[in-house]
């Protein structure tokens, strides 16, 4: 895994909540800069302060490293409506998205 993966997937869950680099340094008790040192490249969060962003944003750490999540605040709310679902619901979903995904 490499730095740029840390910086952009933090770019992407901030970016997903629509909260300012700098509303989201404050929130987590750093300085105004700490997230743009971050997305920047210039820093990498310790340990707990990874974990307090998580926290923040209710993303396990299991799925903020999972590259096969490009969007993971996406996928977390997709799952989350389809447990909602009975069988026959969940097999509709799958036919639609294989044919919205047929092309690509």
């Amino acid at each position: 895994m490499e730095k740029s993966f840390i910086k952009e997937r933090y770019s992407a869950i901030r970016n997903a909540h629509n909260i300012s680099a700098r509303k989201l340094s404050l929130e987590l008790g750093q300085s105004s800069e700490y997230i743009n040192q971050i997305e920047n490249g210039k820093c990498l969060p310790s340990i707990e302060g990874l974990l307090n962003f998580c926290d923040y944003f209710n993303v396990s750490i299991a799925e903020f490293f999972n590259e096969e999540f490009k969007y993971p605040v996406e996928y977390k709310e997709i799952i989350n409506e389809l447990n909602k679902l009975d069988k026959i619901e969940l097999n509709q979903i799958t036919d639609l998205v294989k044919l919205i995904t047929k092309n690509k």
